[in-house]
């Protein structure tokens, strides 16, 4: 049994020095995909707070043998943040009209972005557009687990993210000169 196997076990026995332990190992992995989703980032300690309490109430039902313990926190955190985006920050899932979603972003550099810089222009996108992106492109779920998560459709997952890709292509091209990479964009982030 690995030290991480014993942790979670401990964890399950409500061991509140191994639930400390466990938080703290998983606290800054998690803190950086809730502010991925979040569109506004004040409410990142409200979302992992939550998180955290439904983390810890679901690990009975965690099988290590299914995901890496990361992995299936990252589930639960990017759930919570896009239910808080529509449930508090207001942020309901609306058809995109590009007029009104035109980016405003003279970037510093123009030839490589770093990631705050990707992360704010990321964050430009329409909301439908910007989740289906970062799941798909970043966290690497398929459409069929998008449109579970998001509540539509996997052709609606589908077009959502070449808007997306569309989107950013465009303003990128226009505000920083330069060709994004979509496959480096998951090691640049993570």
């Amino acid at each position: 049994m690995s030290v991480k196997e014993k942790l979670i076990n401990a964890c399950k026995s409500q061991d509140r020095m191994a639930q400390k332990q466990l938080y703290l190992l998983l606290l800054p992995y998690l803190r950086a995909v809730a502010n991925r989703y979040l569109r506004d980032t004040s409410y990142t300690k409200d979302v992992l707070q939550e998180s955290f309490v439904k983390i810890f109430r679901s690990l009975k039902n965690y099988d290590p043998q299914k995901a890496p313990i990361k992995k299936w926190a990252a589930k639960i955190v990017v759930n919570t943040s896009i239910n808080y985006n529509e449930r508090v920050i207001g942020y309901a899932n609306v058809e995109f009209d590009s007029a009104q979603h035109d980016v405003i972003y003279t970037p510093l550099v123009t030839g490589e972005l770093t990631d705050e810089n990707l992360l704010s222009i990321l964050k430009q996108l329409p909301k439908g557009y910007f989740e289906v992106f970062n799941l798909f492109v970043i966290d690497g779920y398929k459409h069929e687990e998008i449109a579970q998560i998001l509540g539509i459709s996997e052709s609606l997952s589908r077009k959502r993210l070449s808007r997306a890709k569309e989107w950013f292509k465009k303003n990128i091209n226009e505000k920083a000169l330069i060709k994004p990479d979509f496959n480096s964009f998951k090691r640049s982030i993570n």
